[in-house]
């Protein structure tokens, strides 16, 4: 048994109480465990599509897309690079196998998410490059 956390142990929306560098700032103990539960949704979501069962985890997905979609590029600091390229990977292998009826809402929210961790990625290779 690990003492890694479940991915429902981890947080669905911004933590009130987890210190930030200033008001507007989202800092990596934010933003890692966030991009680490998208990622795990996402690639949850793929396998519950396949199936004609509930769909949790695509909701959870939605409601953590939300909640991203409200991040500004700009007042994210330091995210972690691995978690970020690792959610956008797991995002658009969803979205390249979202069933038509699924593609609308959840398909308009994955490519806005998948925008801003874009931007992140390239801000970060900007960065490296410095």
């Amino acid at each position: 048994m690990t003492d890694r956390p479940t991915t429902e142990a981890l947080p669905t929306a911004l933590p009130q109480n987890l210190p930030q560098r200033s008001p507007s700032t989202i800092g990596p103990e934010i933003s890692t465990p966030v991009l680490r539960r998208c990622t795990a949704l996402a690639t949850r979501a793929r396998v519950d599509l396949l199936s004609a069962s509930r769909h949790t985890a695509v909701d959870e997905l939605e409601r953590l897309l939300a909640s991203l979609e409200s991040w500004d590029p700009a007042a994210l600091a330091d995210p972690d690079p691995t978690m970020t390229v690792l959610a956008a990977a797991a995002l658009q292998d969803l979205a390249g196998r979202l069933p038509s009826p699924a593609r609308s809402a959840l398909g308009a929210r994955i490519e806005t998410v998948l925008d801003l961790l874009h931007t992140l990625m390239d801000r970060a290779r900007h960065s490296a490059m410095a």
